[in-house]
């Protein structure tokens, strides 16, 4: 029987897409125009998926499990539903479907409304520059409206980077309308701080005339200031009945103690009040900022274009119009993972759910689904709220269903989940095992040395006979991910990352960009490059007028030409892409923007990812990893309290005040909970990717694990159903260089591309960047350049990470040789001009002898000879420009010491 107004709560694994592929073609089969459905999905991966099961089963209905299901539900014979197969498929092929994610949806609303939002239709949701333009924005309207006092103060007092702060705007921003209900006033923390001075003054007196008092006691009361006073310890014990007060304690001194916790939790919370005023203030400016960016450059990000829909739906005196307008395309919606939904995002639904469910007006027929898992809602931290998934189908009075029954994973992996999140989760459903999976294994291992027993683990599924390409390794960040590609590549087992799999980052992408390049710059190099990529001899290449012809031409020639394409997908993908560029120059200069993905059946390699990059995705051979490093302490400024999905109130991260302020500790305690779910339903999602096999490698102490409680041992039988693939013929090496022009900045970036180590490239960007800054090798030059490079690169980097960059360079300059050596004139970033190369030299320094000296900035010994073979060449050049003596050194400024070695 159809039920208008359902919900299915889908565990891992369960038939999600099955069900929502079953409820869309109920409706077709029931009447409903396909233009008329809406389903809305959260990747564009998940909602190609979703057309192409559609089409699938209609096209094979008669052989497929979807067909009994779809009779059920649309009480008809399953002969009759056969028989409209040929037409329905007709329908959804010829129709305007609706099938796309949520921010696709938001996107199309917008186009449509654009010119109230002061919009015009034609915007593009924002580049991977989109972050770095708007904070320039930012800083400049801070400026102009007197605000950079605020901004600083407000980085000093939560210890935070103008980057980071610039986050918590965009959460501001993004939770407007949820803060609306709440007020914050600026007010003066003076009078409280002398308060509790003076209470303390009391104290002290109590214990100067006691003549048991110690001269630990007497030092305990000590304190020249209010800040002093709040780090004291016994500040936020219940009693000074303890420790060294014993002695001198009388009941006076718990009520001074008192006073003092009154004075400093009322302190705090005006601190607090002040803090969000402020922050409140720059909202307003950031929010000037954002518009500015989307109406000069037409660019909005996501999170804008949610936003301005829901003010152009909730705010405008029309919007009851525009949401007939909209409702009158929509009788039936259907929406996936709705766990993942954020409160926003639900408000901009809400009309057009209740429309369709309240069986009135002009949809009076309508019908309303959603699936989702609670226990794999990993979102939080973009506004995801666990507890959305039981308020809509209170609100709604939407009828629940479960889907307990696991179609993925085999029964080892499945009971092993089951045992393990059973008294963990709360309301646990366990999963049933199907019939036939009866097989599958499942390890855990605790070593210390992870990434060798990862590299073993991996060794022994493939000498199993396991594809590459079905095995997955799970782990918790990038910086981790990175290390585990390392550590296997050196073990020569190829790899697959997020980065790898960038469609710019592919052999024949690459060959074509160098080729444009050459036309472009007509340096001899990109033409060597070209050759060597696609691995001919080099021959000449004729000029192209890029004025008479369009790039996509050019690139079909290039293919055409050179015989490029040979079941390579990449290049169809490139061809695509370079579409959308308007010149040849925009292409060049803008190209490593790109972030479209490779062609998926062209990528070799052992997937590397991390758990949420994992979500919606299933593999043979799964092996979760335990954190590289100890996991850090929560850093979140603000700490958000929800009852429910209604947002009842913010505070500000304060050490220790949840032992003198009880409302805190409660939301602090909340926030704890939530954080513990987060963890839990990640590792959740982690273990139900695997079909077959499961290998989970822990650490001994420290462990993400510890709250799982898991027990060493495997269970089943370690098998592989693929049988390994060929090992294709390796390439012999070729000579590739890369030239870019730009700063040297720019060249390291290019120059460690091999390495792929997006740290270490953000590293050495910034160390460059900062010695370029410095006008004089000072200590005090090196504050200024300092303060510059965060303002340009501060974004990328950990606080570890900077402090290293700091120290490295202040030995730097305390450095006699160093300073010796930089005697003279001094040439920063000077351009090098030789043999049709263009360089960039670190330091060029004309000492007042006449001699040159030529200093190349280093933060690493590895690849020495190489940076040898550099610096003589640049000695060479400037030999033969100068016709005067040089000298080359390579100043190697490494984390513990600073190396300097002549070039001999």
């Amino acid at each position: 029987m159809f039920i208008n107004n359902l919900a299915y709560e889908a565990s891992a694994g369960s038939g999600k897409t099955f069900m929502l592929v079953v409820r869309y073609l109920s409706l077709l089969f029931k009447g409903a125009e396909p233009s008329k459905v809406l389903a809305l999905t959260f990747t564009n991966k998940a909602a190609s998926e979703m057309s192409e099961r559609i089409i699938e089963t209609l096209e094979d209905l008669d052989s497929r499990t979807e067909l009994s299901e779809i009779a059920k539900e649309c009480g008809m014979d399953e002969d009759d539903i056969l028989a409209q197969r040929s037409k329905i498929l007709a329908e959804f092929l010829n129709a305007h479907t609706k099938i796309m994610t949520i921010d696709s949806f938001f996107t199309q609303i917008l186009r449509k409304f654009s010119l109230y939002a002061s919009l015009m239709p034609d915007f593009t949701t924002a580049n991977a520059q989109h972050e770095v333009k708007l904070m320039s924005r930012f800083l400049k309207e801070v400026s102009v409206a007197n605000k950079r006092s605020t901004l600083i103060n407000l980085s000093l007092e939560s210890s935070k980077r103008v980057s980071d702060i610039f986050a918590l705007l965009d959460d501001f921003y993004l939770k407007k309308e949820e803060l609306s209900h709440l007020k914050f006033n600026k007010t003066s923390t003076k009078e409280l701080e002398q308060e509790a001075m003076e209470v303390l003054g009391t104290l002290q007196s109590i214990i100067a005339n006691c003549k048991g008092a110690s001269p630990t006691l007497q030092k305990a009361v000590v304190a020249q200031n209010f800040d002093e006073l709040k780090a004291k310890t016994w500040v936020y014990k219940e009693s000074l009945n303890y420790w060294v007060f014993k002695k001198c304690f009388i009941p006076e001194m718990d009520m001074t103690l008192q006073k003092i916790q009154d004075a400093v939790k009322a302190q705090i919370k005006v601190k607090e009040q002040n803090f969000f005023s402020a922050l409140n203030e720059l909202v307003d400016i950031y929010k000037k900022a954002k518009k500015a960016l989307y109406i000069d450059e037409s660019e909005l990000s996501f999170s804008d274009v949610t936003l301005l829909v829901y003010e152009i739906l909730n705010r405008l005196d029309e919007s009851e119009f525009l949401y007939f307008r909209l409702d009158a395309t929509i009788e039936h919606m259907l929406l996936d993972e709705f766990q993942d939904t954020s409160v926003l995002q639900y408000e901009i639904l809400k009309p057009l759910i209740q429309e369709i469910t309240s069986g009135e007006g002009i949809c009076s027929e309508g019908s309303f689904f959603f699936v989702g898992d609670v226990k794999q809602s990993i979102y939080r931290f973009r506004g995801g709220v666990s507890a959305l998934f039981g308020e809509v189908v209170k609100e709604n009075r939407t009828e629940v269903k479960k889907l307990v029954t696991n179609y993925r994973s085999q029964k080892e992996v499945i009971e092993f989940v089951n045992s393990v999140f059973i008294n963990k989760m709360k309301d646990y459903t366990p999963q049933l095992v199907r019939k036939e999976a009866q097989g599958g294994y499942v390890e855990v291992i605790v070593n210390d040395e992870l990434l060798e027993e990862l590299a073993t683990q991996v060794k022994r599924l493939i000498t199993l006979g396991a594809d590459v390409n079905d095995i997955a390794i799970l782990c918790a960040t990038n910086s981790d991910g990175q290390a585990i590609k390392n550590a296997l590549e050196e073990e020569n087992i190829e790899v697959v990352t997020e980065t790898t799999t960038k469609l710019i980052n592919q052999r024949s992408v690459k060959a074509v960009l160098e080729y444009l390049k050459y036309l472009y710059f007509r340096e001899d190099i990109y033409k060597h490059n070209f050759f060597a990529l696609i691995d001919k001899d080099v021959s000449p290449i004729r000029y192209v007028d890029f004025s008479g012809v369009t790039l996509v031409d050019v690139v079909k020639k290039c293919i055409d030409e050179y015989k490029l394409f040979h079941d390579d997908f990449h290049l169809i993908r490139f061809l695509s892409a370079v579409a959308n560029y308007a010149d040849i120059e925009a292409l060049l200069f803008e190209y490593e923007r790109l972030d479209t993905s490779a062609a998926a059946a062209d990528i070799s390699g052992v997937r590397v990812l991390t758990v949420h990059k994992s979500k919606g995705l299933e593999y043979e051979h799964v092996i979760v990893m335990d954190r590289l490093k100890k996991a850090p302490a929560a850093r979140d400024a603000i700490i958000y309290n929800y009852d429910g999905i209604k947002l009842q109130n913010l505070y500000l991260r304060t050490k220790n005040r949840e032992l003198i302020d009880n409302d805190y500790a409660y939301a602090l305690a909340k926030e704890k909970e939530l954080m513990r779910d987060d963890s839990l339903n990640a590792l959740y999602v982690a273990f139900t990717r695997a079909r077959e096999n499961l290998i989970i490698i822990e650490k001994s102490k420290d462990s993400t694990f510890d709250l799982l409680d898991l027990q060493t041992g495997s269970f089943g039988e370690l098998r592989s159903t693929c049988k390994a693939k060929s090992v294709p013929q390796e390439h012999k090496k070729l000579s590739f260089e890369n030239i870019y022009y730009g700063t040297q900045s720019d060249l390291l970036a290019l120059e460690s591309q091999e390495q792929e180590d997006l740290q270490a490239i953000n590293f050495g960007i910034a160390l460059h960047y900062t010695l370029e800054m410095m006008h004089e090798f000072t200590q005090e030059a090196l504050q200024c350049a300092k303060n510059m490079m965060l303002n340009k690169y501060g974004f990328m980097l950990e606080e570890s990470e900077i402090d290293d960059i700091v120290q490295r360079i202040s030995r730097l300059v305390d450095s006699e040789e160093f300073l010796n050596l930089t005697q003279g004139t001094c040439y920063r970033e000077k351009a090098l001009r030789y043999k049709n190369n263009l360089r960039y030299l670190d330091l060029l320094v004309k000492k007042d002898d006449g001699k040159w000296c030529v200093i190349d900035y280093k933060s690493s010994l590895k690849y020495t000879q190489h940076h040898i073979k550099q610096v003589r060449y640049y000695i060479k050049a400037v030999q033969e420009i100068t016709d005067e003596a040089v000298e080359g050194y390579i100043c190697y400024i490494l984390e513990d010491a600073i190396k300097t070695v002549k070039v001999l």
